[in-house]
């Protein structure tokens, strides 16, 4: 790897605005590639040589044809390989407070300028670094990640929902009798369907705030959407499962016909915070797993159309919790309706036993349980529901005790 005279360049304007100091950037001979001082560009400097061999180094003196005047020169690497070194003019007692993070800033530009505008991988490195964050091998809080983030144009302090997009057998219909595809062949067919997907979510929600597709493998698409100014994460993701069946035709029309075997969308509930995508991407991955295991056939998999089954499969305490808040959270509120319940599942759903138990006219009783059916969604006087909201009971109970630490007796 060699660095460029438009390499360079990019390096010496975006130092000289960060540190506002005379820059010079050099190859491995010592060749000055770009400066701020063009009257230096194209000249030879041994000391730009010399601290290729010994590493950083100050210089001092004033500039001649033959050095550089005073200040630092730190090695430019690449792959663990010294491409290059960059002078920085200015006096030890000023460089000395930023000296240390020189070569970490300089390599990030190089990052920047050699791999991240090099198309095709710029995508496939995007992808790489979105599935780390997704799968929790990048930290949120680490500062290199959130350089890099901005690199990629991704916002790490927007909340995001996540949409999941499978169609089956499309890697294997667009390359699987290509055996000879280059890389480069198939990132740029990759780009296409990634902004294909893109317009489509655009076309969904209108203007969007920001939007990163990526491609994981295994005909597995992942969208991150910013949180949209004129609508909140949870709106987005009952805007997309009230409308399952236009977003799922929108999205198949992205793709040729005939392309995909079938084509499965997970969604995950929105969450806020530093882990929200993560969350959101685990659960719409649990959705769509689940949902295959048990051969359901939907338009759009999302956690809560599996209810029950979601929560019992998986031990998750966060998506446990999720759960309940997202059944009982306003029975919780209204204490009698709660009650109700409760007695009403006791008592074997005897509608005349719960009005005897809790003293209330069979009417009264009546009226509760539709008022609970209500702000549910659930009628607990039908069997799969009453599964439901009694699993929502059990579990409320369960993670009050933990929470509280109490041991049942």
């Amino acid at each position: 790897m060699e660095l460029t005279d438009l390499i360079a360049e990019g390096i010496v304007n975006k130092l000289s605005v960060l540190l506002k100091k005379k820059i010079t950037v050099a190859n491995a001979a010592g060749d000055a590639l770009a400066s701020t001082e063009l009257s230096e560009t194209g000249k030879n400097y041994e000391q730009f040589q010399e601290a290729m061999e010994k590493g950083e180094m100050e210089v001092s003196g004033p500039a001649t044809k033959i050095t550089l005047g005073s200040g630092l020169i730190v090695p430019l690497a690449y792959s663990n390989s010294r491409i290059g070194s960059v002078f920085i003019g200015d006096k030890p007692e000023e460089y000395n407070h930023y000296r240390h993070i020189i070569a970490a800033t300089v390599e990030l530009l190089i990052h920047q300028n050699i791999v991240t505008d090099s198309f095709p991988y710029k995508d496939k490195i995007k992808d790489n670094f979105i599935f780390g964050l997704l799968h929790r091998r990048l930290s949120v809080e680490d500062s290199k990640v959130r350089e890099e983030a901005e690199l990629f144009d991704i916002n790490l302090n927007r909340d995001k929902i996540v949409v999941i997009i499978n169609p089956e057998g499309f890697w294997e219909h667009l390359f699987g009798g290509n055996l000879t595809a280059s890389e480069d062949e198939k990132q740029i067919a990759l780009s296409a369907y990634k902004k294909k997907i893109f317009q489509a979510l655009s076309s969904f929600f209108g203007r969007l705030a920001g939007c990163s597709v990526s491609y994981f493998g295994s005909d597995t698409f992942v969208a991150l959407v910013e949180e949209l100014y004129s609508m909140d994460g949870k709106e987005m993701v009952d805007a997309i499962r009230v409308k399952a069946e236009e977003f799922n035709r929108l999205i198949q029309s992205q793709f040729e016909p005939d392309s995909f075997k079938r084509l499965l969308i997970g969604v995950g509930s929105f969450y806020r915070g530093k882990d929200g995508a993560m969350l959101a991407y685990e659960e719409a991955r649990r959705a769509l797993n689940l949902a295959l295991s048990i051969g359901e056939q939907r338009q759009l998999y999302h956690i809560d159309d599996l209810g029950m089954i979601a929560t019992l499969a998986g031990g998750n305490k966060k998506w446990q919790d999720n759960f309940v808040r997202r059944l009982l959270v306003k029975l919780l509120t209204e204490e009698y309706l709660l009650e109700t319940l409760e007695v009403f599942f006791d008592k074997n759903m005897s509608l005349t036993k719960t009005a005897q138990q809790i003293k209330i006219h069979r009417n009264t009783l009546l009226y509760r349980l539709d008022k609970i059916k209500k702000v549910t969604g659930l009628d607990p006087r039908k069997f799969n529901d009453a599964m439901e909201l009694k699993v929502a009971l059990i579990l409320n109970r369960l993670l009050y005790l933990e929470k509280n630490k109490i041991k049942q007796t």
